[in-house]
């Protein structure tokens, strides 16, 4: 894998390291409202579907990606 480079020259707007810290507290998030929703409603009619319906996707630290106009060797790691 040490000649693994990447296809496409993409990038997170952010300079945050990673998305995990806020993707694991998201999941938290949602899994306490729907064993709330359980609580209240055995027959579990009112279960939140998705995690977007608990947190807002767009708070992430990194919130979307930028293509890199001329990339360097480095833009292209894995």
């Amino acid at each position: 894998m040490s000649r693994s480079r990447k296809k496409s020259p993409f990038t997170g707007f952010t300079t945050a390291r990673s998305d995990q810290p806020w993707k694991a507290e998201a999941a938290r998030a949602f899994r306490h409202a729907a064993a709330q929703a359980l609580r209240l409603d055995p027959g579990g009619v009112a279960l939140p579907v998705k995690r977007s319906a608990r947190v807002n996707p767009w708070d992430a630290p990194k919130d979307g990606k930028q293509r890199i106009a001329e990339p360097g060797w480095k833009d292209l790691r894995k």
